[in-house]
Order: C-alpha cells, then structure tokens, then sequence
C-alpha cells in the first residue's frame, strides 16, 4: 500500500493523448454511477407523470378482471395459469414503453462522462483480481476510505429523506385503505412522486459534484512519471539511431531530387569552387527567379557538372553565389535586395540565347556582380577574418 501511495506521488507529469488513447481502448474511462442513478430515476419520475394516468387506467382494468369470476372459473382450477399468463402480458404490454425509456436512459447515462467505447479488455481474466491482499489494499487505502465515507454520507442524507418521507407521509398512506380504489391508486401514485421528487433532488446534488470529481480522478489515475513520458517519447518518435537513419535516408531522397532540377536551370552561379547556386526564371508564371538546387564542395562539383552536361551556363560571381547560399532555400523565390544582381546574370543568358550559333558572338561575362553587404557573408566576416567563410 506504501509502495502504491509512493507511486502515485511520483507521477507528476499530465497524462498525454497517446495514453489517454490507450486507456480509453482498454475500456478505462471515467464513469459516474451517481449520475446513473440520478438519471434512471429522474427519468423514471417523469415517465411515469407522463405514463401514469394510462397505466393507473390499465392497472384498474387488470385487477377488476383479475377479481371478477364466475363459479365456472373456481371449478375449473386448471385455467389458473392460464389467467396468470394473461395478466402477466397485460402488465408487461402496459409498462412496456416505461421500461424500455428507462434502459435507454440508463444506457446513456453511463457513457456521457466518458463517451462510448467498445472494448473486451475488462472482460478479460486478471488473477491480481482474485488476491485478497489486493481487494484489502485498496480497501484500506486513502481512496477506498475516501469512497467509503462518500457513500455513507449519501446513506445518510438518503436515509434522512426516507424518514421524513415517511414520517410525513404514514397518515395519508394509512388513509389510502378505506378509499375506493382509483381514489386510492391515485393518492398513493402522488405520495410516491412526491417522494421520488426528494430522491431525485438529492442525487442530483451528488451527481453535479461526482461527474467532474470521476473526471478528475481518471485523469489523476493516468500521470506519467518522467520515465514514463522519456519511455513514450522514445517509442513514439523511435530509437534515435533509427531517426537519424531516416533523416540521412530523407535527406538523400531530397538531395536527388534537387540534382535532378539543375538540367532545367537557365544559369549556374558558382563562387567558383565552393558553392553553385542553380537558378531557373519562368517567365509564364508569376514571381520571381527560384532557386532549384544549391550546395557547397563536393555537391557544388556535382552540381556544375550536371549543368556541364545539360548545357546549363555557369557564370562565376562569388558575392552573389555567396549571398544565394546563405539565404535563399531551395524551391524559393530570391529575395528582393538580389533582384538586381540576379537581373544582370539572366541578361547574360539572353543574349547568350539569342547569340548561339553564331561564331565570335558570344557575349561577355557581367563583371563582378555586386550584391548588399549585409547579404554577403564574406563581407559580414570582415573579407575572410572568421574562419568557415569561404569566398
């Protein structure tokens, strides 16, 4: 018992929706049974306001048949069964529709705190149901003492009620003797209802504090420990060695996809050697130019030599190369600030379109492209003076 106290001590952490999920599969939800009882009888209170009066009528009917025989029926014993059987299905027949909105109402009234759920798993063999020392541990733990006292205090305040139910009520039930018969059905159908009106308000008290006090106390059932939320993490997310296989494995995937872009690059900056920077403008779409793949040392070779192969034209411009690989990310427009220097390089490839074919034609290279200082990284690191910064 020491040891179950110390355990709930220890889970601090709020459940999370993984376990919630869990719990509710394995049929533990929070349930209310004072709302249960609140609702069936509340329900039976105003079934009967509602059915009374024709099964007040039917009830009538059945007893005055069921006093009413000849001598025939008193020589005849062995139709007695058969008489009992009629009356029997007359009062199912007229209690019927009562009954069957009470098992509907008791039916919802157990899944409204926690919804329905369909599960086994409380059908399930448990032996640690069958140990004493478990039945007395949660007995005489803080909870079972806690349910313990809840439900003498309803005893109570339900007992209280009877005896001034009845101790108000003995004349009249007294009195109902001597009345004639519907006289007397339909005083005692009135004192009962005045009776199931007290019952009623008092489970309605205890309902109204015991459906969040259920919710609550589930929700406390299932905290974590931190062991447990790091154990839940761990299997949610996976072994990090096998993350980071993934991520290496994604990181591939979109590496090939993004070299399979530079063929459709109109031009390739490159700073010349450490970073390429593949840019393709679509004149029929709006926006800007995007970049459709980028990388630095061995994946700037590879990029160059794509383009090589693909007639895509390279262009050295450090700075602008430079100012591509920091900020912009592949299958992004260029920023504004680069408009200009990115303008002046797909000039270049016009005319370098427009002049193929045509020997001694070729246009010459823009000079040296400049580009905003605080795009650069190169000048951010004062021209080289930070190591990493290559130009």
């Amino acid at each position: 018992m020491a040891d179950n106290e110390a355990s709930r001590e220890d889970r601090q952490l709020p459940a999370s929706e993984r376990r919630i999920q869990k719990a509710r599969e394995e049929g533990r939800v929070a349930r209310s049974r004072d709302l249960g009882h609140f609702a069936v009888l509340g329900a039976a209170l105003v079934g009967a306001a509602a059915t009374g009066p024709s099964i007040a009528r039917e009830t009538i009917a059945m007893v005055r048949g069921a006093l009413t025989f000849g001598r025939q029926a008193v020589m005849t014993p062995q139709h007695l069964p058969e008489a009992i059987a009629s009356l029997g299905a007359d009062a199912f027949v007229a209690t019927l529709p009562l009954v069957a909105g009470l098992s509907v109402v008791a039916i919802a009234a157990t899944t409204i705190p926690g919804g329905v759920v369909l599960s086994t798993k409380p059908l399930d063999f448990d032996p640690s149901r069958l140990n004493p020392s478990n039945g007395l541990k949660r007995l005489f733990s803080v909870r079972g003492a806690f349910d313990l006292a809840r439900l003498l205090v309803l005893s109570l305040a339900l007992a209280a009620i009877g005896s001034w139910f009845v101790a108000t009520s003995l004349p009249e039930f007294a009195g109902l003797a001597v009345r004639p018969l519907a006289q007397g059905l339909s005083g005692g159908a009135s004192l009962m209802g005045a009776g199931l009106v007290a019952l009623v308000a008092v489970l309605a008290a205890v309902a109204l504090v015991d459906v969040p006090f259920q919710w609550f106390r589930h929700r406390a059932d299932l905290k974590m420990t931190h062991q447990e939320a790091r154990q839940e993490a761990k299997e949610s997310d996976g072994d990090p060695m096998v993350r980071g296989r993934m991520r290496a494995r994604q990181r591939e995937i979109a590496g090939r996809r993004m070299l399979a872009a530079v063929p459709t690059a109109d031009v390739v900056v490159t700073n010349p050697t450490h970073y390429a920077v593949a840019i393709r403008y679509d004149e029929s779409a709006a926006g800007a130019p995007r970049v459709v793949a980028k990388g630095a040392d061995l994946l700037a070779a590879r990029i160059r030599e794509l383009a090589a192969q693909s007639g895509v034209p390279l262009l050295e411009a450090p700075p602008l190369a430079r100012a591509l690989y920091a900020h912009v990310d592949v299958d992004r427009e260029i920023p504004a600030a680069l408009y200009n220097a990115v303008a002046q390089v797909l000039a270049w490839v016009y005319q370098l379109r427009h002049r193929a074919g045509v020997p001694g034609s070729a246009p010459a290279a823009p000079g040296r492209i400049e580009v905003p200082p605080e795009l650069d990284p190169a000048a951010r690191a004062g021209h080289g003076a930070t190591p990493g910064v290559r130009r």
